[in-house]
């Protein structure tokens, strides 16, 4: 008995190994091109519940589909909308996924060709050429894991006699249903793989050890546990992160109850199904359809109140302190997902930035809490720029990390010379129209870069006439000679301030075109 209780401790091992390779195989071969499709495939409601549905079943992870989804919204590349109806579609995508193991893990003898296809991954893995080749290798020893740890999983209870079907669970009713969803639930949240749950779940249906109703029960906990992984990815998120994750949260809620209050009747009409259709019986099978079907009567359910759903999050997790608009942890999961994210934090501290130098003239008081946002804003920017030069890049997304660099770097000196502003320009307000313009024009939501152009042209034509009206004031007495050469001195650092302005936010507007072309 201890030695198969082990064995199947050793067979859940497996499953989480298979599944962790096979995810991370089947994106590495599909490259980053699969998941960025989010962006352009979730045009309707429809499209992006096939979308997730489809990813989620691609990559067998419905986590790693809700993290990357995070990330898009972070970027600001994905609605709040749109991200709703791809993790509603990325739990219908991991209920299928318990249609692959009913029908191919518990049905066939699926040890005669486990190691076989681990040995083919092996020799992908160790003598691939191309990235795309290893990935298929990892993909293939992550499906020969699952299937080899799913035959010791079977074997295991077939020789132990032991059953799930703990007494208390089947005969306590609604208590015992509501325990085994909390069982589920913490199992999920621990192993952080609701797959490996639903592996464990329906070997024991498909080998007698576990009623059905409590197997049901058991389902809908992992469905409730994936939640987990989203909500740990938020914990030091943005507030779209947060809103999402709430969203993710709020669904498979509603999913629960729907699955609790229906399942004996749902469970009865699959029965009746087989019977009238002929087809012979199989527990595991009855399991897989009622996890799809309370899944996509949630997301039936859920469809016609998600945009008030979304309008009332939208005004939740408001941060109370100076926080980040695009980028958390979830937006460097895909490197170009990041470097959008980044440039658009940048081009909202360029703003920033062109906000204060035209309020120059205003109380000091009243920019300095402004500016010490920037500059706190700066130092995670960089954190982020740091963690994804670590991060294994195409020659593409090393070329924009260093145009953001740049940027970053740009920014930082714009700080360190406007603070001079308000002291410098005060006594000629009026001589710096030019420059309010130019610096007013980064601000406007509606930005011409013709007319940015223009601007600056007029800007460098006024220069000579601001010296000259210095040089005049020197001369006439209205000025003191110390006054005069400290005037044109901050001049030519205005200048300095406004070049690395105009470098800076060129440079991300030209990064974030090219990456729409490249989408498109």
């Amino acid at each position: 008995m201890t030695d198969q209780l082990l064995i199947a401790f050793g067979a859940l091992g497996l499953i989480l190994l298979g599944m962790e390779w096979m995810s991370s195989g089947l994106k590495a071969s599909s490259g980053p091109k699969f998941l960025q499709a989010l962006e352009t495939w979730t045009t309707t409601p429809i499209r992006s519940v096939l979308f997730g549905t489809t990813a989620t079943v691609a990559v067998q992870s419905s986590s790693a589909i809700t993290v990357a989804t995070i990330g898009f919204v972070n970027a600001g590349v994905l609605s709040l909308r749109k991200a709703a109806f791809v993790v509603y579609g990325s739990n219908v995508g991991t209920s299928l996924t318990g249609w692959f193991i009913a029908l191919v893990g518990v049905q066939f003898k699926i040890d005669a060709f486990a190691l076989p296809l681990i040995g083919l991954g092996a020799v992908a893995k160790l003598f691939g050429s191309k990235n795309a080749i290893k990935g298929a290798g990892d993909a293939a020893i992550g499906f020969g894991a699952l299937f080899l740890g799913l035959s010791f999983l079977k074997s295991s209870f077939d020789a132990s006699g032991f059953s799930l079907d703990i007494p208390f669970l089947s005969e306590s009713g609604l208590a015992g249903l509501l325990l085994a969803i909390l069982i589920g639930t913490v199992l999920t949240a621990l192993m952080q793989a609701s797959v490996a749950v639903i592996a464990l779940v329906l070997t024991a249906v498909s080998t007698g050890t576990m009623d059905i109703h409590v197997a049901a029960a058991f389902v809908i906990g992992a469905n409730l546990g994936t939640t987990s992984t989203a909500l740990m990815s938020t914990l030091a998120a943005t507030a779209s992160a947060k809103r999402l994750a709430w969203l993710h949260v709020i669904f498979n809620l509603l999913t629960a109850l729907v699955a609790v209050l229906l399942m004996t009747p749902i469970l009865a009409l699959i029965h009746l199904l087989e019977v009238k259709l002929a087809i012979e019986s199989s527990p595991a099978i009855s399991l897989a359809i009622f996890h799809s079907l309370f899944n996509i009567m949630g997301v039936l359910l859920m469809w016609p109140v998600t945009d008030r759903l979304v309008a009332w999050l939208s005004n939740r997790f408001k941060a109370k302190t100076v926080a980040l608009k695009y980028v958390d942890a979830s937006s460097l999961l895909l490197p170009d997902t990041a470097v959008k994210a980044i440039s658009n934090e940048l081009l909202d501290q360029l703003m920033k930035l062109g906000h204060v130098a035209a309020q120059s003239d205003s109380s000091a008081t009243s920019l300095d809490k402004i500016m010490d946002g920037i500059r706190s804003k700066q130092k995670r920017i960089a954190e982020y720029l740091d963690k994804l030069s670590e991060t294994p890049l195409t020659k593409a997304q090393a070329r924009a990390l260093t145009v953001l660099a740049k940027s970053h770097l740009r920014l930082d000196t714009v700080i360190q010379l406007i603070s001079k502003l308000n002291n410098s320009l005060a006594p000629f307000n009026e001589n710096f129209a030019e420059e309010r313009t130019l610096w007013q024009s980064l601000v406007t939501t509606d930005y011409d870069s013709m007319n940015f152009k223009r601007g600056y042209r007029a800007y460098l034509k006024s220069i000579d006439k601001q010296k000259q009206v210095i040089y005049d004031a020197s001369l006439t007495h209205k000025l003191t000679h110390e006054k005069a050469t400290e005037l044109i001195l901050s001049i030519h650092e205005v200048k300095r301030m406004n070049i690395q302005l105009i470098k800076a936010s060129s440079a991300l507007r030209k990064l974030l075109a090219d990456y729409e072309m490249t989408d498109s």
